[in-house]
């Protein structure tokens, strides 16, 4: 039971790497300044190519239990992306699938905060986007859409961490570093998940504000746990950052199939998370293969429509 609320509590690092977004986003503008339309399109080239990639595939492949209609209109919902409008759709081809709705939202507000930024300062933006995040939570969370993926995933939701992620890159680019307390990150470990499954047990208006804690408290038992394991976890972490992305977007169909197939083998639970596990780590290293084949070929034929033109 504690190996299947430790793969729950996962979860919560969406909010973590909504964080990092907004982080490495504002860091590399700080160094690079771009506009609106040359960022969109590296952002296009880097999540939504793979993500179509994904998506075609998937609707491809077996399936029971949906209608061919019903699957054409999924698929289009995700190749043109109102999928974030319906809620039928929203995690069509995999429950993950609602984060690429929520940071592509987040990617439309990006070149416009950091523009806003500059003209009312970094501790203003911050305070007025976790007002909004604030108001947004209690709005849905009294007219009952709090259930809603549709509501409770999209960017006002989590535009108060993307902007923190944008200030501790501020930060960090002034100061070249960032020291903790060597207490600091146990305290706000223990405090910030405890503080977060406490409101989530109470529910009604606390639960709609557990996203601060989860946020806090998460960061600080992943860098815990990190900095204990160094020297371990470092190239490990480096290998899976090569192909992060795609693991994100094939993980849940893998490991269900890692799950069904080495229930064949074994009913030990342990054994079959790693298999599992295993598995999803194979398919991402063969999809990302795939998504920078594919990349090269887009890139090839345009050159050659570029050259013939």
């Amino acid at each position: 039971m504690w190996l299947r609320f430790a793969s729950s509590l996962g979860g919560t690092g969406g909010h973590v790497f909504i964080f990092c977004s907004g982080f490495g986003l504002y860091l590399s503008y700080l160094h690079k300044p771009i506009g609106f339309g040359e960022f969109i399109r590296k952002r296009f080239i880097k999540i939504y190519l793979p993500y179509l990639l994904f998506v075609l595939i998937h609707f491809m492949l077996p399936h029971w239990g949906v209608s061919e209609e019903l699957r054409r209109q999924q698929l289009l919902s995700n190749i043109f992306l109102y999928k974030m409008f319906f809620e039928k759709y929203m995690c069509s081809f995999g429950l993950q699938l609602w984060f690429i709705s929520t940071i592509i939202e987040l990617y439309l507000l990006f070149i416009p905060l950091c523009r806003l930024e500059q003209k009312i300062g970094m501790k203003a933006l911050f305070l007025g986007t976790l007002a909004i995040s604030a108001a947004w939570w209690t709005a849905i969370y009294l007219s009952e859409l709090d259930s809603k993926r549709i509501w409770n995933s999209f960017c006002f939701q989590f535009l108060w961490e993307f902007v923190l992620g944008m200030a501790a890159a501020e930060y960090l680019y002034h100061n070249d570093e960032v020291r903790l307390p060597g207490w600091l990150l146990p305290v706000v470990a223990v405090g910030g998940l405890g503080l977060q499954a406490l409101m989530t047990l109470c529910g009604g208006i606390a639960a709609a504000f557990n996203d601060v804690p989860a946020l806090l408290g998460y960061t600080s038992a992943v860098l815990i746990f990190y900095q204990a394991g160094k020297h371990v976890l470092q190239p490990v972490f480096l290998w899976i950052d090569t192909i992060s992305y795609e693991w994100f977007l094939v993980h849940v169909d893998a490991i269900m199939w890692g799950y069904y197939y080495s229930r064949q083998m074994t009913e030990n639970e342990f054994l079959r998370a790693f298999a599992a596990t295993a598995f999803s780590l194979a398919a991402a290293w063969l999809f990302a293969r795939l998504v920078k084949l594919t990349m090269k070929l887009t890139c090839l034929n345009g050159s050659l429509s570029a050259a013939s033109q």
